[in-house]
């Protein structure tokens, strides 16, 4: 969902501190009551009319270094396991997180060893 835009957070704490009107202007800027609320508390609060910023998600558990180490082992070891890298590793994390990684990296798994994925095309 996207955030309300600044124009519209200009207008609706205008319209509670200059004109001094109660949440029923909600109705008049097409927003929910819970919104109005929200702007108006981030504005009390913090004096600002920007967006609290979104959430990046998880950190991921494999440092550039790793991801580095990952790839430098399994061109060294293509017919490893996944559970074989992971040991190998001195990362701890799952081995979805080791398969999502290796298949970030470019790898796929072919006859029982991982391979770069082929650019060639068909003719």
């Amino acid at each position: 969902m996207r955030p309300t835009p600044i124009a519209l957070r200009k207008r609706v704490v205008a319209a509670r501190i200059e004109d001094g009107q109660s949440m029923g202007h909600a109705q008049r800027f097409k927003i929910a009551k819970g919104t109005v609320q929200n702007i108006l508390e981030r504005y009390r609060d913090s004096g600002t009319l920007e967006p609290k910023p979104q959430n990046p998600g998880r950190k991921s558990a494999f440092s550039q270094a790793a991801l580095k180490r990952l790839e430098q082992d399994v061109l060294a070891h293509p017919d490893s396991t996944l559970e074989e890298f992971r040991e190998r590793s001195d990362v701890n994390a799952s081995i979805v997180a080791f398969h999502n990684n290796i298949k970030k990296l470019g790898f796929t798994l072919k006859k029982n060893r991982y391979a770069r994925a082929s650019n060639n095309v068909r003719m």
